[in-house]
C-alpha cells in the first residue's frame, strides 16, 4: 500500500464554532470550539504490512503485550453487531517478525472448562495489563449452558508469557495457573445489580492500588428482538486484586461502589474512551494519576454525552454541570471507544490523549461557511483523528489532527477505521504509569507503536444498512518533530530580503 502521512502542520490556526441549532438528544446543544493541531511535532499514521502472516480480523477484544508479542483474546470476528461471531481462540501477533499464531481455547490440552472458554470469547469485556498479567472482567457472549446471551460475571487473570508459549508451541499443555478466574458476589439491586464483575462496554484500569470498572452495562438475552434486558451500571466499582501466580491464587478485597445504586443523570454511559491521566498536584507539584472518561452513549437513551467525567484515585467520579457552568469542556469529535494513546510532559504538566477514528458526532471540514465543524446526527463512523489536551491548570481543549490513510473498500469508498481498535505502545519507549508515553523523552522521528483491529466500516452508516468488517489491518504510529528553520536558512533569507530592499531603493532613486 502507498505510504500515507497524517499532515498535522498548518500555517494558521483556525477556530471552529458550532451553529446555534439545538441538538436535544445530546447532553449539550453546543460543543467546545475545535482548533487545528499546531504543536512542534506531528503524528504520522502509515499502513503496515504483515506480509504473509495470517492476521485475524477482530474487534472489541481484550489485549495485552509481552515484549514485541501482542496477546489477543475474546472479541468478535465480524463487523458491527455481529454477536454470533465470537473469537474462541488465543492469538499472538508479532509486528516485528511479521508473524501470527493461533490456538483454540477449547483445545484438548488447554484444560479449560466450557464456561471459561465462553467467558474468554466475550465481546466488549473490560481489561488492563499490570506487569506480565492481563486482567479481564465481564463481556457479552452466548452461553451454551444457559442457551442464551449473557454478560459474564468473572474476574480473570492471565499470565502472558505462559499463554504466549502455549499458543506458539502445539501439542503442549497449558500450565495450570496460566488462566485463573473468580466470581464476584451478586448485588441486591440497591447498591448494584447483577454480579460485581458483570459488566460489558465499560472501562477498567488501576489507580492508587485499586482497580476500577468504569460505567458500562449489564446485558442479558439477545441484543435485538424480544427477551433482552439491559441495565447501565451508572457507577464505578472499585476493588483490590489479590493475585499470586505461583500459588494459583486469585481473589479480591475491599470492594466499593460509587455512587450506590448508580446515577443515570451523570454516568449512564458505555462504549466511551476512558483512560488514566497524569497531572501535577497543585499543592505538592508531584505527578499524580487519576482517570478521565470522555463522551460515550447513550444520553437519555438517544444521544452522546459531551462533558467528561473525572475519576479520583479512590474511584469517585465527578462531572461538572453544563447548566451551571456553560463554559465547561464539551467534546465534539471521536465520541465512541477507539484506539488511543496518551502523552504526558513532566516539564509542562500537560496531558494529551490522541483518539484515532471510531464514531463521531461532528466532523471537521474545510468549509468556512459551516464554521469548519459539521454536526452529524446519525453519529457516523469516521477516519478523523483528534486530541483532547488537559493543561497544567486542568483546562481542556480539543484539536483536529488529520485522518487515517485512505484504503479503498469493495464499494469504492475508503474504509473507516478505529472503532474498538487497540493501540500497542512500542516497548522500547520510555513509558510512565499505565503506559502513558513520556513526551519529554522523545526526540527525532520515533515509532510510538501500532494500531490493530477494530471495526472497519465501508461507509459512515456501518452495519446499519452499510458494510462493516472486523479489521485485520495494522498501522504504525510515529512521532515526527516539525522541522525548525536552520540558522543558515534564516541568514540566507535575511540576505535575500536586504538585497530586495536595496534593489527597490535603487530603482526608485
Amino acid at each position: 500500500m502507498p505510504r500515507f502521512y497524517v499532515h498535522l502542520l498548518f500555517v494558521l490556526q483556525a477556530t471552529f464554532v458550532m451553529s446555534s441549532a439545538l441538538y436535544a438528544e445530546n447532553q449539550t446543544s453546543t460543543f467546545t470550539p475545535v482548533t487545528r493541531w499546531d504543536r512542534d511535532y506531528n503524528i504520522q499514521v502509515t499502513p503496515y504490512s504483515m506480509n504473509d502472516a495470517s492476521v485475524p480480523g477482530l474487534q472489541s477484544f481484550a489485549a495485552g503485550a509481552y515484549g514485541d508479542d501482542w496477546v489477543i483474546l475474546a472479541g468478535k470476528t465480524g463487523g458491527q453487531h455481529s454477536f454470533t461471531t465470537a473469537n474462541r481462540s488465543a492469538w499472538v501477533i508479532n509486528p516485528v517478525t511479521q508473524q501470527a499464531w493461533e490456538r483454540a481455547l477449547d483445545d484438548s490440552m488447554s484444560g479449560l472448562s466450557a464456561h471459561t472458554v465462553n467467558s474468554l470469547s466475550a465481546s466488549n469485556p473490560q481489561s488492563y495489563q499490570k506487569g506480565n498479567t492481563l486482567f479481564i472482567t465481564g463481556g457479552y457472549v452466548y452461553e451454551t449452558d444457559a442457551d442464551n446471551f449473557t454478560t459474564y460475571k468473572e474476574l480473570t487473570a492471565i499470565n502472558l508469557p505462559e499463554l504466549i508459549d502455549w499458543v506458539k508451541t502445539p501439542e503442549t499443555a497449558l500450565p495450570q495457573n496460566t488462566i485463573l478466574q473468580t466470581t464476584g458476589p451478586e448485588g441486591d439491586g440497591t447498591i448494584y445489580e447483577g454480579g460485581f464483575f458483570q459488566v460489558t462496554g465499560g472501562g477498567m484500569y488501576e489507580l492508587g492500588g485499586k482497580t476500577h470498572i468504569v460505567f458500562g452495562q449489564l446485558f442479558n438475552g439477545p441484543y435485538s428482538g424480544d427477551g433482552g434486558y439491559q441495565k447501565y451500571t451508572s457507577q464505578i466499582r472499585s476493588f483490590e486484586i489479590d493475585y499470586d501466580h505461583g500459588t494459583g491464587s486469585l481473589s479480591f478485597s475491599n470492594p466499593t461502589v460509587t455512587p450506590n445504586g448508580g446515577d443515570p443523570s451523570q454516568f449512564r454511559r458505555r462504549d466511551f474512551n476512558t483512560f488514566p491521566v497524569l497531572s501535577k498536584n497543585a499543592e505538592t507539584q508531584e505527578d499524580e494519576l487519576t482517570g478521565v472518561t470522555l463522551s460515550g452513549v447513550f444520553y437519555e437513551g438517544e444521544g452522546l454525552w459531551t462533558v467528561p467525567v473525572e475519576i479520583s484515585a479512590s474511584g469517585v467520579p465527578t462531572m461538572e454541570d453544563p447548566a451551571t457552568n456553560p463554559s465547561v469542556f464539551k467534546q465534539a469529535l471521536n465520541g465512541y471507544e477507539s484506539a488511543k494513546l496518551g502523552l504526558y510532559s513532566k516539564s509542562t504538566g500537560e496531558m494529551t490523549e490522541i483518539l484515532f477514528g471510531g464514531i463521531t458526532g461532528n466532523e471537521f471540514v474545510d468549509d468556512p461557511s459551516t464554521g469548519n465543524l459539521v454536526y452529524l446526527s446519525s453519529f457516523p463512523y469516521t477516519n478523523q483523528i483528534s486530541a483532547v489536551t488537559i493543561d497544567a491548570n486542568g483546562d481542556y481543549s480539543q484539536t483536529y489532527l488529520g485522518d487515517f490513510p485512505s484504503i479503498e473498500s469493495p464499494t469504492g469508498s475508503p474504509w473507516l477505521f478505529g472503532s474498538n481498535a487497540e493501540f500497542f505502545a512500542n516497548p522500547d519507549l520510555t513509558l510512565l504509569e499505565d503506559d502513558i508515553i513520556d513526551l519529554d523523552s522523545l526526540s527525532g522521528t520515533t515509532l510510538l507503536g501500532y494500531i490493530y483491529g477494530g471495526i472497519a466500516s465501508g461507509g459512515p452508516d456501518g452495519g446499519f444498512g452499510g458494510t462493516s468488517i472486523a479489521s485485520s489491518q495494522v498501522f504504525t504510529v510515529e512521532f515526527v518533530p516539525v522541522p525548525e528553520p536552520s540558522a543558515g536558512w534564516i541568514i540566507i533569507s535575511g540576505s535575500m530580503l536586504m538585497l530586495g530592499i536595496r534593489r527597490r531603493w535603487r530603482d526608485k532613486h
